[in-house]
């Protein structure tokens, strides 16, 4: 019991921690997201869009990986038999990523500027040669600010992304606006944002670490290049499950224009909160659940991601009901051409949640069988492109979340499928219950907004009558998930995550 009162704390106190960089990054997400939709016009914002999805998509094949292979690589090598220290295994790893950043940046700046006019305007062509290059600010970050999780020190994440990144983008920003640069002023800001986040990164790395002993920092070539090696497998897994998660950006900018692409990245930022659910488990699950394999094998591990599964997957509905009754009013916040983008934006949450809540168990398959990680976003990245290019000329949009929608359920069946190869059986039904829970809570909600229009008084609001529904179903819902955790205490614990 100590062991699982213990692992409790951990993890409540990382995902506590992610929370609140969430929550305080995400004031300063909706104060950049309506300058740049609102003041920068949905053109400039699809450029911004476009050309920040392409750093994103670059950043973990020129990362090798070491967002997340870093935990395994420092517990392999502080506990051998020549045990190094921490800080130099991070030296290590941030020489490799600035090699392949630096390469990666070189091919993706003139890839771009390759590509033909019908699909690329000018603006975004430019974009793409000056943001692409800050891929090295972005891994420098994030692999070193992965380093401070290793020690289970959550606070430099908080003040990484939650308040220095985001906030200097947000200022610079602004301030660009305020001078009159309309078309670089986003990317001038990223550029800060990184910089920034980089710097304070590597300042917290040394902190949890210890101090750099760069006389003693050895990094042999020839050990490198073999971790190098040792890592393209999860290095190509990240870039596919990067270009998984993207791909329908890119689709709808190149086939639509800077314009849609502009609504459509505006519809992914509101999708935020649901998405930071399962990034607020994965900053302390990640090194857990590769500490918990390492232990107590895949088996166990399977029962504790399941359990994750069902705790992201009870918040996310939540959430997704939330939105259902806020969404119209937010879109309108950004003026004129975003509402119409309420369908969409329905559809897009539902398909993250469902990658959200049952891509947990995808890390034992990163971790053991990286190949079929691999596989899965392989075929997420063929219906999106089948799908989108032949929903998008009818339903725009729309047609685009539609089919990431579908890609993301066969993504989970995938998924499922060859974690019983793995001997990792599941209950079938093992995360039902939430998703019976909001079905009622939908049903219940339905009814009332029924009722809700038949008894409206003269001149009542239309907006009140449209969120009653969905207003009325997060409180059954709420309701509901109380009464399954007092019938099954216990269900929605994660206290099978080995913590030493």
């Amino acid at each position: 019991m100590p062991a699982a009162s213990a692992s409790k704390n951990i993890i409540a106190r990382g995902v506590g921690s992610n929370a609140f960089s969430f929550i305080i990054r995400f004031g300063a997400r909706a104060s950049f997201l309506y300058i740049g939709a609102r003041l920068y016009g949905a053109a400039n914002y699809g450029v911004f869009t476009m050309a920040t999805a392409v750093v994103e998509l670059a950043a973990p094949l020129a990362s090798l990986g070491l967002r997340r292979m870093i935990f395994p690589w420092l517990e392999e090598e502080t506990g051998g038999a020549a045990p190094r220290p921490p800080i130099h295994i991070l030296l290590d790893a941030l020489l490799l990523a600035a090699i392949g950043g630096a390469a990666m940046s070189v091919l993706l700046v003139a890839a771009t500027q390759w590509l033909p006019s019908a699909v690329v305007s000018d603006s975004l062509r430019l974009a793409f040669a000056l943001l692409i290059p800050s891929v090295l600010l972005q891994n420098t970050g994030d692999i070193a600010l992965a380093a401070t999780r290793w020690t289970h020190k959550m606070r430099y994440e908080v003040i990484g992304r939650g308040v220095v990144e985001p906030y200097v983008l947000t200022a610079v920003v602004l301030a660009t606006w305020y001078g009159g640069l309309t078309e670089t002023g986003m990317l001038l800001g990223y550029w800060a944002g990184s910089l920034a986040l980089a710097l304070f990164s590597l300042w917290a790395a040394r902190d949890c670490l210890g101090v750099l002993q760069l006389r003693h920092w050895r990094p042999g070539a020839g050990a490198l290049v073999q971790r190098a090696r040792s890592l393209w497998p999860a290095s190509g897994s990240d870039f596919l499950s990067s270009l998984a998660q993207r791909i329908d950006l890119y689709l709808v900018g190149f086939l639509l224009g800077d314009t849609p692409a502009g609504v459509y990245g505006v519809l992914r930022q509101l999708r935020t909160p649901v998405l930071q659910v399962r990034q607020a488990f994965d900053g302390i699950l990640t090194p857990l659940t590769a500490r918990t394999m390492n232990t107590d094998g895949d088996v166990t591990t399977g029962e504790a991601t399941a359990a994750a599964t069902r705790v992201v997957l009870t918040i996310q509905l939540g959430l997704v009901l939330l939105m259902a009754a806020a969404g119209d009013a937010l879109l309108d916040l950004f003026g004129a051409g975003y509402a119409a983008g309420y369908a969409a934006l329905l559809a897009m949450v539902l398909a993250e949640t469902i990658n959200g809540a049952f891509g947990v168990s995808e890390l034992i398959l990163y971790y053991r069988r990286p190949a079929l990680a691999l596989k899965v976003n392989v075929i997420l990245i063929a219906i999106a492109t089948a799908g989108i290019p032949l929903l998008t000329p009818r339903f725009g949009i729309l047609g685009a979340s539609l089919a990431m929608l579908a890609a993301a359920v066969i993504a989970a069946v995938l998924r499922r499928y060859w974690l019983v190869g793995l001997g990792v059986r599941r209950p079938f039904f093992h995360a039902s219950m939430p998703v019976a829970a909001a079905g009622i809570a939908v049903l219940c909600g339905t009814g009332g907004g029924w009722i809700a229009r038949a008894s409206a008084l003269p001149g009542a609001s239309d907006g009140w009558q449209k969120a009653v529904p969905p207003l009325l179903a997060l409180a059954v819902y709420v309701l509901l998930i109380g009464v399954w955790r007092k019938v099954q205490p216990g269900v929605l614990s994660l206290d099978r995550y080995r913590i030493n």
